[in-house]
């Protein structure tokens, strides 16, 4: 009962001889195993401080306010917050470092809304991407730092190791998305409307995972991510354990398409993307 409970107020209790005579049958109608106690115990307290006489009418006042305070604690844990669902059924989107020239400056950044970026920063060309975060952000940032404009700029010169990565790029992960918006682009109202990529019909129907694909052509994952992102390839089915498969011979397409990209000057790369 109410005695033995290490809720019960101290400032209903003897110090001396534990709960006062006076009140241990009042505290004999409050069921210590029900789960609102403790906030009956709180509502005794405060109706002590406020001078409120310890009868049978306040201990009974007291158990109703203590059992509506614990109601509305369980509906509120049990209740998610407005708009969860809607932000746990969110898909991410997947974030890229992009390298985009403006006048003879070249800036590395990250995002992941290209389209809302660089209508923002309206870039005169988008040279290249890579799949990336901040973090892989900071590292190009310290690479290229020796032709870096300022301390903490994220513009860097033309050097010739710079556009020698950029063009590394452009094989591995393919052409910027020409729907991009640059300064050439802005107002034609067609952004938003993405090229296509053509694949050829599949002959063998070979699938195989992103990551099977990688290893199959001992390739960097990030430029299967990359395709994905990208959807220049698609998912066709499942494995047997629900993971994406892509064909096979899309993936080599990709890569026959890559080793054209690669064997071109930089100055056709970059007036073909």
């Amino acid at each position: 009962m109410g005695q033995g409970n290490a809720f019960t107020p101290q400032s209903i209790k003897d110090q001396r001889a534990g709960v006062r005579r006076s009140v241990a049958p009042l505290l004999a109608m409050i069921d210590t195993d029900d789960p609102a106690f403790a906030f009956i115990v709180d509502a005794l307290q405060a109706m002590k401080t406020a001078g409120v006489e310890l009868d049978e009418s306040a201990v009974a006042i007291a158990v109703k306010l203590g059992k509506q305070r614990h109601e509305q604690e369980q509906q509120q844990r049990e209740t998610p917050p407005a708009g969860w669902q809607q932000r746990r059924s969110r898909p991410k989107r997947q974030s890229i470092v992009y390298y985009m020239r403006r006048a003879e400056f070249i800036k590395i950044g990250t995002t992941t809304d290209p389209h809302r970026r660089f209508s923002g920063l309206r870039p005169d060309e988008i040279l290249a991407f890579e799949p990336g975060g901040p973090d892989d952000e900071y590292l190009r940032h310290r690479q290229f730092s020796w032709c870096r404009v300022g301390k903490r700029s994220e513009y860097f010169r033309q050097t010739q190791k710079l556009l020698t990565h950029i063009d590394a790029l452009v094989a591995q992960h393919g052409a910027p998305d020409p729907t991009w918006p640059t300064v050439a682009s802005i107002g034609k109202g067609h952004l938003r409307t993405r090229t296509k990529l053509v694949l050829p019909a599949p002959v063998t129907g070979e699938t195989a995972t992103a990551t099977e694909g990688a290893k199959l052509f001992n390739m960097s994952p990030n430029t299967v991510a990359s395709w994905v992102h990208r959807k220049a390839i698609e998912p066709v089915g499942e494995d047997d354990k629900g993971r994406p498969v892509y064909y096979v011979e899309h993936m080599r397409f990709l890569i026959e398409r890559g080793r054209e990209w690669m064997n071109r000057k930089p100055s056709e790369t970059r007036e073909a993307a």
